[in-house]
């Protein structure tokens, strides 16, 4: 089997799968964030308008717990290949904790945002603050700077994307099923381009048997640091 360092367009895309080994939560998954009915309410676009403080609170807390979490073995992994790459390099994240960052990788598009950043939808003033409690600004809370549902993905992102995909050589998807749109598109712009595209996530499904021209069912920690040597 050819070696993926011998690639030289490679697009990794990870879900939140890959973190669950630093204490976070995954979504939808067993015990997932998503499952609770209130916190998938509090995660629309519109709840900012009719329960902004419950919902700023929630990701406040969900920030809280990014901030303490350390990257994981498959974090560190995806970084040092990186750095150890001579070709071109791209996670596409759907997490929004910066522990791809933290763990030193470089070219990284957080195509949901990022806990740490809050803005303010009046005046735009951004902040990134660590600690104490939810920044406020023009007489209301803050809000994370993230991609809620019903919520657009930043142009900027998402051309990053696009353009990357055309180019790949080697897909990887990793602790994400990369079957639910939009992220089940990145799979199939990647197959059009001729790639090789894999999934390492610990549970495999019929879709991505058919999605993917590569499979394998584990956890992240064990998988990719086994992969990406």
């Amino acid at each position: 089997m050819r070696a993926l360092a011998s690639y030289k367009n490679i697009v990794v895309l990870t879900g939140a799968g890959i973190s669950h080994a630093a204490g976070l939560a995954t979504y939808r998954g067993p015990g997932g964030l998503w499952n609770d009915p209130r916190k998938m309410e509090l995660a629309e676009l519109a709840a900012l308008e009719t329960r902004r403080t419950e919902v700023t609170d929630m990701f406040w807390d969900f920030r809280q717990e990014a901030r303490i979490a350390e990257p994981t073995a498959a974090h560190k992994a995806l970084a040092a290949f990186e750095q150890r790459s001579t070709g071109k390099f791209m996670i596409v994240t759907q997490n929004i904790d910066g522990l791809h960052q933290r763990a030193g990788s470089q070219h990284v598009v957080e195509y949901h945002g990022n806990l740490a950043h809050w803005r303010c939808e009046v005046c735009g003033r951004e902040t990134d603050p660590p600690t104490g409690t939810v920044p406020m600004c023009d007489g209301q809370a803050m809000r994370p700077d993230i991609i809620f549902f019903g919520e657009a993905i930043p142009i900027a992102a998402e051309r990053a994307v696009k353009s990357e995909l055309r180019e790949c050589d080697l897909f990887v998807a990793i602790g994400t099923s990369g079957t639910v749109w939009p992220a089940a598109s990145f799979v199939r712009s990647a197959d059009y381009a001729g790639a090789r595209t894999i999934l390492l996530n610990l549970d495999v499904d019929d879709d991505a048997m058919v999605s993917y021209s590569e499979v394998h069912a584990g956890p992240a920690d064990d998988l990719v640091p086994k992969f990406f040597t």
